[in-house]
């Protein structure tokens, strides 16, 4: 019988299991060079009628840097360069900046494609092999903070490598962000030029919290 120990106490059997893929996910994150994936974006929210996709690559480079550029809508590129997040959103010529967890609260899936762990410190871990998917993981993140912005953080994650193929993401209101990902492979030596962003001229600049002026790149 296999038993995992934590901090906490002694975990039940079925939860080893979901902890040791955790570890390996983490381990995929913060150890491989680079990763590159395709991804979808759904979401699913009360105030929109339909749910909203977009779609296009991301690239990551630890420690701290990635970089989302979309195909679907075209132009919108959002990039953390492992200091400040860049957010342009090209229908409204803007570009809104400030520290990841500023510009997006919680920031979980910048953190969990960062491999910025330990991921126990903060959840309670569940989970079960996919009935649907053989090789892969269904975890179940359940927020330890009572003020955590989201109910709740699902999680697809091959059980061979530690990647991961989707996250699905609620909040109180029952609003659902999802992330979809296809084609992850560890990339090497990935320039650190596509984690760097020069401000276009004449877009309006919208800083978050106390991160956005000082050492802020002139347009």
């Amino acid at each position: 019988m296999l038993l995992a120990a934590t901090a906490a106490g002694v975990v039940r059997p079925d939860e080893a299991g979901a902890l040791k893929v955790v570890s390996r996910m983490e381990s995929f994150y913060r150890d491989t060079p680079g990763i590159t994936a395709e991804f979808v974006q759904t979401l699913d929210a009360r105030a929109l009628g339909r749910p909203q996709e977009e779609s296009g690559t991301v690239w990551l480079k630890p420690p701290g840097k990635m970089r989302w550029e979309y195909r679907k809508p075209a132009g919108k590129l959002a990039i953390l360069d492992g200091r400040r997040a860049y957010l342009y959103l090209p229908e409204d010529r803007q570009v809104v900046v400030g520290k990841i967890g500023d510009v997006d609260s919680g920031a979980v899936a910048t953190r969990l494609l960062l491999g910025n762990g330990p991921i126990v410190a903060d959840f309670r871990v569940e989970g079960d092999p996919s009935p649907a998917r053989p090789g892969a993981w269904l975890l179940k993140l359940v927020p330890k903070a009572a003020d955590f912005p989201y109910d709740s953080v699902g999680l697809e994650v091959e059980e061979a490598t530690g990647a991961i193929t989707s996250i699905r993401l609620v909040d109180p209101l029952g609003n659902r962000m999802e992330y979809r990902f296809e084609n992850v492979h560890p990339v090497r030596n990935l320039s650190d030029r596509l984690f760097t962003y020069k401000i276009p001229r004449g877009v309006d600049i919208q800083t978050m919290g106390d991160e956005g002026i000082p050492g802020f790149p002139s347009p």
